[in-house]
């Protein structure tokens, strides 16, 4: 790996890369600490003040890096365009004028990002409007101002400077995608989880001064947190593989296919997504705690959506499980995958063409996606477990942050292992 990067920096254009790359991330760490305009400095520190563990302002603090906490232009992060993204993902699943624009090539990707880039504006004023509420009703309406035409105007300034952030990021992260290395909002997304790192480390370390003990529980956290870092890179990197075989075809002199593939079927397809949509819908009834303050409700929510409960871990494996067979059955059409094989002549060895591949294929799919749906499952509820074990609280190893850290870095380290074969093959055709 090192070698690979000394090999990268050398080249000039890669160099231009990895600058524009460090370049760009700097950006958005240092727009993390620019306060919003018309609230008051220490809003989100309040909020979560009297927030819990288990609301849906933790979840968007981790996606932009602690901006929420702050409340810093960059509050809202990437969230909207990562939701606008899910949705028009499905949207094109389910409906087949998408799905035929998707089809066309590079044309129709490109209408489809300008659709979700769209969306993603949308997303961002409801999903604004909606945590300026949550704060007026948490910490009084003062905290946009103190006459009432202060209040309007702050709230109005407020929420066009997020939304405005959230806008910035979004041209950012396809800037990355475009000149950097990687795709760009995944990196925004990594670095905002890894920017909380230190911090954390710090925290314990402070810690141990106090209590020895709390060494070896440290320890054994860190040896903890290895294995289950080699063990989701081995699964993220796991697929099935199907035989393919092409008929050969005669085309004037020429002639066409013939050659064997194969159809990768990932352990983990689904990726992240189910752990997100698990953990947004657990981390409703706690925010609806905190805006509420009903009694009964807020008792409800410590004993059974509290991380730390058992009944909120069977809840979150259950759900985890469920949405990822979902997912991967709106994303990974087989009927489709059947289809276009029959059509450029490709067939799996003693299966024919057809209805028989697809029931195949199916068939296949349900049992990698069992696999995988345990596997995400376990990732889920593997920090109270870890929490349980070793005690150490102040790293919170989230089964969403470990699958996106590990999963962008493989994904960045596979994007610059392919720049640099592109070069070197570069080389021969000059």
């Amino acid at each position: 790996m090192i070698d690979q990067l000394s090999h990268a920096w050398g080249a000039p254009d890669l160099r231009r890369r990895f600058i524009f790359l460090i370049t760009a991330l700097l950006i958005f760490v240092v727009g993390t600490h620019i306060p919003t305009p018309g609230i008051v400095a220490n809003a989100g520190e309040q909020l979560f003040r009297g927030a819990g563990d288990n609301t849906l302002f933790n979840l968007i603090d981790m996606f932009s890096g602690g901006a929420l906490r702050r409340f810093s232009v960059f509050a809202m992060g990437i969230m909207p365009y990562i939701n606008a993204s899910i949705m028009m993902s499905l949207l094109t699943s389910v409906f087949p004028t998408l799905k035929e624009l998707q089809q066309e090539g590079d044309v129709g990707r490109k209408v489809i990002s300008r659709y979700t880039r769209y969306l993603a504006v949308v997303l961002g004023f409801l999903q604004g409007v909606g945590l300026l509420v949550s704060m007026r009703s948490a910490l009084g309406p003062t905290i946009f101002g103190a006459t009432h035409f202060d209040q309007t105007m702050g709230f109005v300034v407020s929420l066009l400077s997020i939304v405005g952030g959230t806008c910035f990021l979004m041209w950012l992260g396809e800037e990355i995608t475009r000149k950097g290395i990687g795709n760009g909002v995944s990196l925004l997304i990594f670095v905002g989880i890894i920017a909380r790192i230190p911090a954390q480390v710090i925290q314990e370390i402070l810690k141990v001064k106090t209590d020895a003990a709390q060494l070896v529980r440290l320890l054994f956290f860190f040896i903890l947190c290895i294995v289950i870092v080699t063990g989701v890179v081995y699964i993220q990197l796991s697929y099935r593989k199907i035989p393919i075989q092409y008929a050969r075809r005669q085309i004037g002199r020429k002639v066409y296919g013939g050659q064997s593939t194969y159809l990768p079927i990932r352990v983990a397809q689904a990726g992240v997504i189910p752990i997100i949509f698990a953990v947004s819908v657990l981390l409703i009834p706690g925010t609806l705690a905190q805006m509420f303050h009903t009694p009964w409700w807020q008792r409800a929510n410590q004993l059974y959506f509290s991380p730390s409960s058992w009944v909120y871990s069977a809840i979150n494996f259950a759900l985890v499980v469920i949405f990822t067979f979902v997912y991967t059955a709106v994303t990974f059409n087989t009927y489709d995958i059947a289809d276009n094989l029959k059509k450029h002549g490709g067939a799996i060895p003693g299966i024919k063409q057809g209805r028989p591949t697809y029931e195949f294929l199916d068939k296949v799919l349900h049992r990698v996606t069992f696999f995988g749906a345990m596997f995400l499952g376990a990732i889920a509820v593997i920090p109270a477990l870890i929490i349980y074990l070793t005690g150490v609280q102040s790293f919170w190893l989230g089964g969403t942050s470990l699958l996106i850290v590990v999963g962008v870095a493989l994904d960045t380290v596979q994007q610059l292992q392919a720049h640099l074969v592109m070069r070197h093959y570069a080389g021969f055709t000059k």
